[in-house]
């Protein structure tokens, strides 16, 4: 018996704001300028189609955020002949926004509140490094990266696409642990968190991931979610 075909995934790298700031919020990303990358225009073309479509989280204007700017971002092709974007994660340096506290609510805004521009919302300031409160897996102290916007079109779930996926960015932030502290000054010793939305939750434990008990949980575009973290084993560490 033949093995299944294997889908491509493809890496991109942050983009420069000179680039990112030609991006239009008001449209979707099949409409936007030719000098965007379309490794990233399919990355946002997937979380459009489940984050705002599917789930109704967040209206097309407000789904990107400032640190895309900053992330690099993989996205998985389905095989061939057919090689359309059907997944996508995306990776966020140091340093984070402090931790969520129980049961707090973070919203999007809603359709009838104007966004800014792209050049606006990139070059906005970057959190500051502040000690965070400590947690069951994180000191409160020690810089992570931090791994989102996991997501697979609903027609190809159940796949194992999501998995491998996370397995591929964390195998490429392993090879290059220069990425993770960005402007951050402090060592990055290998330690990988994120915001799981509880339905994920085993997803992410087939990766690794561990849920941290004393970090609670809170709701992010109307959906329950909980932090988890991984340690990875880095050379010379």
């Amino acid at each position: 018996m033949s093995s299944p075909p294997t889908p491509k995934i493809a890496f991109q790298a942050p983009i420069p704001l000179g680039i990112l700031e030609n991006y239009n919020l008001l449209l979707p990303a099949s409409s936007q300028s030719p000098l965007i990358p379309q490794t990233f225009l399919d990355s946002l073309n997937i979380r459009a189609a489940v984050f705002v479509d599917e789930q109704k989280a967040v209206p097309l204007k407000h789904h990107i955020d400032r640190d895309d700017a900053r992330c690099c971002c993989m996205v998985l092709y389905s095989p061939e002949p057919e090689s359309r974007p059907v997944g996508t994660i995306r990776l966020v340096p140091s340093p984070h926004y402090p931790h969520p506290t129980e049961g707090a609510r973070f919203e999007a805004p809603g359709d009838d509140v104007p966004c800014v521009t792209a050049k606006e919302l990139f070059s906005a300031p970057l959190p500051g490094y502040v000690i965070d409160r400590k947690t069951d897996l994180h000191d409160g102290v020690e810089a992570y990266v931090k791994l989102g916007r996991l997501c697979v079109v609903k027609e190809f779930r159940g796949r194992g696409y999501g998995i491998l996926l996370v397995q591929r960015m964390l195998q490429w932030v392993k090879e290059n642990p220069g990425f993770a502290c960005g402007g951050d000054e402090r060592e990055w010793k290998g330690l990988v968190g994120i915001h799981a939305n509880v339905n994920a939750i085993g997803t992410w434990k087939k990766c690794g991931f561990v849920v941290d008990e004393v970090m609670g949980s809170w709701f992010e575009g109307g959906m329950r979610h909980v932090g988890m973290f991984l340690r990875l084993e880095l050379e010379g560490i």
